[in-house]
C-alpha cells in the first residue's frame, strides 16, 4: 500500500486504533489460492481480501500472517482455533464461525467451457454425457454435490482436480487438453484466471449459472473470543475503506468494482 494511502487514516482510523486490543496480535489467516479473493502466500498481488485485511489490521495495531493451504485444512484449523480466520468463505462453508455483518463481495458458481460448445447447463439432467471438472474438497451446493459424490469415480462424468497451487490453472489446462468438456468455478475466479491465461478473448465463456450470487466473507474462529472481535473489527474496517475510497482502489487492481449499490 502506498504512503499516500497510509496518510489517509483520518479520524475513523484513530477511533478504531483506540478501541483495539491493548496488545498487538498477529492474526493468522489461511485459505487456498483463489484469486482475485486471495493468492499464494508470497504472491503479488496477494488478492483483494488479503489487502483489505492487512490494512484494517494495521490500523488497529495488529499484523497479518497469511499462508495458503488446502481449503479443508484451512477450515478445520480455524474451526479448532489453530488459525484465526479464513478468507473467501460462504456461510455454508463455515457454519458456526464468527462472520462480519457484511460480506466482502459476492460470488457465484457457473459452468465454463469453449465458446463453440453448444451445450448449456439447465439442471442436473443436462449433465448427461458431459465431462465436468471440479475441485477436490469444494462444495457447489447440495444438488451438484450429490451428483458429484454419486459419479466421482466415473471419469466420463466427473474429473476431480487436486487443489495444489492455483486450481483455476489446472481446470483450464484440463479443458484445453480435452480431458473435460466444462468446469465448475466461481465466476470471479474464472474471469480472473482466464484473463491471466492470455487465451484468446472470448475463447472460454460461461455456459450456465450453477448457483445464485451470495456473499463471500472473511470468517473467524469460533474457538476463541478473539474470533468475534476480529470479525467486528473487519466489518468496521470495511466502512472505513469504503468511505476513504481505498476499497475502490484495491478492487481496481483486480478489475473489480465495489459490490455495494
Amino acid at each position: 500500500m502506498t504512503g499516500t494511502l497510509r496518510k489517509g487514516i483520518g479520524v475513523i482510523g484513530l477511533v478504531l486504533l483506540a478501541g483495539s486490543a491493548a496488545v498487538a496480535d498477529e492474526i493468522r489467516i489461511r485459505a487456498d489460492e483463489w484469486l482475485p479473493y486471495n493468492g499464494g502466500s508470497n504472491m503479488k498481488p496477494p488478492g483483494y481480501m488479503i489487502e483489505m485485511a492487512k490494512l484494517i489490521a494495521e490500523r488497529n495495531g495488529h499484523t497479518i500472517q497469511y499462508r495458503h493451504m488446502p481449503w479443508e485444512d484451512a477450515l478445520d484449523g480455524t474451526r479448532q482455533g489453530s488459525f484465526d480466520c479464513v478468507v473467501g468463505a460462504y456461510k455454508s462453508d463455515a457454519e458456526g464461525f464468527a462472520f462480519p455483518a457484511r460480506g466482502w463481495g459476492y460470488g457465484d458458481n457457473a459452468f465454463f467451457g469453449f465458446s463453440d460448445n453448444p451445450w448449456r447447463y439447465s439442471g442436473i439432467a443436462s449433465l448427461e454425457g458431459v465431462r465436468v471438472g471440479v475441485l477436490e474438497g469444494y462444495s457447489y451446493g447440495d444438488e451438484l454435490d450429490a451428483y458429484i459424490e454419486q459419479h466421482k469415480d466415473d471419469a466420463s462424468r466427473i474429473v476431480v482436480v487436486p487443489v495444489v497451487g492455483r486450481a483455476i490453472v489446472k481446470l483450464i489446462a484440463n479443458l484445453v487438453s480435452r480431458r473435460i468438456d466444462v468446469f465448475l468455478e466461481d465466476s470471479n475466479v474464472a474471469a480472473y484466471g482466464i484473463a491471466q491465461s492470455k487465451m484468446e478473448e472470448g475463447r472460454i465463456v460461461a455456459l450456465g449459472e450453477a448457483s445464485e450470487a451470495e456473499e463471500v466473507h472473511i470468517a473467524c474462529t469460533p474457538a476463541d473470543p478473539r474470533g468475534r472481535r476480529y470479525a467486528d473489527m473487519f466489518d468496521a474496517g470495511l466502512t472505513q475503506l469504503r468511505a476513504s475510497g481505498e476499497l475502490a482502489q484495491i478492487l481496481a487492481k483486480y478489475g473489480l468494482q465495489d459490490w455495494a449499490p
